[in-house]
């Protein structure tokens, strides 16, 4: 490679740690909603309180469990993953989830960052003929976690607050219920840190990893950490609109449903960050998003007894449209960025 080569490439480097910081900022101001929603709409804590709470727990749960997901991003979808496919990706997610977030949209960022990868990967089988550089079998394993995984939380949170709702009938207050809330978000943020740093870090591991001066161990912390700071700063100055729709406008939580909620989300998010990473060796980046709505949909079923009382249906139709349009979006877009990105650096 040419001196200019070099240079290119060590502008996209930066370019691409520049989008990857954009896109955990994007992270937070929609995903921030998934760990403190809950807590301010079931009224446990003041929104200053929460958001400390998920600053902790997010910092927490990607330095120690966030390169479980940075490996299936980063190389187990698309194997041929260079600078340019990466940067396209985070491109391509960071505009789709900004657009939703500024709406008040509670969109799957794991999904958006997941799409933009198979974008990339599927613009590069069209053009080489080479499909086992795309894992197939990954995707179809993340596609059917996002379809079941909100179905799945729906059901057990309605479940889990049915049998709550009795056995802490009668206790006035309903003692332990707020602690356990906040202990809970806790745990939820943990397992939120640990699943979506990836999102925003993930797809540059196979390019950091190749640097001589840091081993694999120690560029999978760093770029935790870095997705994390971000994540929370993104959380702190823009999530208010997306923690809005989730805490108030799709049901009416308490105190009880912020504990529902919270134990699927967390329990749920967990398992699929940690559970493939031990059988398999790589941790599914699951939709804490998906998983966090549904469950909240769940409690307000369970509570009111009623899909059309304790739901606001016009909201949640209008979520599951966003929740639609985020493949096609963002597959699209980061296919047509890796196509005209390809196309100008072609022979530097």
């Amino acid at each position: 490679m040419n001196t200019l080569g070099v240079f290119v490439l060590n502008m996209l480097i930066l370019a691409g740690l520049t989008l990857a910081a954009l896109y955990a900022v994007a992270i937070g101001a929609n995903d921030m909603a998934n760990v403190v929603a809950a807590l301010i709409g079931g009224g446990v804590t003041s929104y200053k309180i929460a958001i400390i709470v998920f600053a902790i727990s997010v910092i927490l749960g990607s330095l120690l469990q966030g390169y479980m997901v940075m490996k299936t991003l980063g190389m187990g979808i698309f194997s041929e993953l260079d600078t340019i496919g990466a940067i396209s990706a985070s491109l391509a997610a960071f505009t789709w989830v900004l657009l939703a977030s500024a709406l008040g949209l509670p969109v799957s960022t794991s999904q958006s960052i997941t799409s933009g990868v198979l974008g990339v990967g599927l613009l590069y089988v069209l053009r080489t003929g080479d499909y086992s550089a795309v894992n197939f079998n990954v995707v179809v394993a993340i596609i059917t976690s996002w379809t079941i995984s909100p179905l799945l939380a729906i059901f057990a949170s309605a479940g889990v607050y049915l049998f709550l709702d009795k056995l802490f009938k009668g206790i006035k207050p309903r003692n332990g219920t707020r602690e356990l809330a906040v202990a809970l978000a806790c745990w939820n943020g943990y397992s939120f840190g640990a699943n979506d740093v990836a999102n925003a870090t993930g797809v540059y591991l196979a390019v950091a990893a190749t640097a001589p001066i840091l081993s694999v161990v120690d560029v999978r912390i760093f770029l935790a950490l870095y997705g994390a700071i971000f994540i929370v700063l993104g959380g702190v100055f823009l999530g208010e609109k997306v923690v809005e729709t989730m805490a108030f406008k799709i049901t009416r939580l308490d105190p009880i449903g912020s504990v529902s909620s919270y134990l699927i989300t967390a329990s749920s998010v967990w398992l699929f960050t940690t559970i493939p990473y031990i059988l398999l060796g790589y941790g599914f980046p699951v939709s804490t998003t998906y998983i966090s709505v549904g469950s909240i949909m769940g409690t307000g079923i369970a509570k009111y007894k009623s899909i059309k009382k304790g739901l606001n249906l016009k909201v949640v139709l209008t979520i599951l449209l966003s929740w639609a349009l985020t493949l096609p979006i963002t597959a699209s877009l980061s296919a047509g960025l890796y196509y005209g990105l390809t196309t100008l650096l072609r022979g530097v």
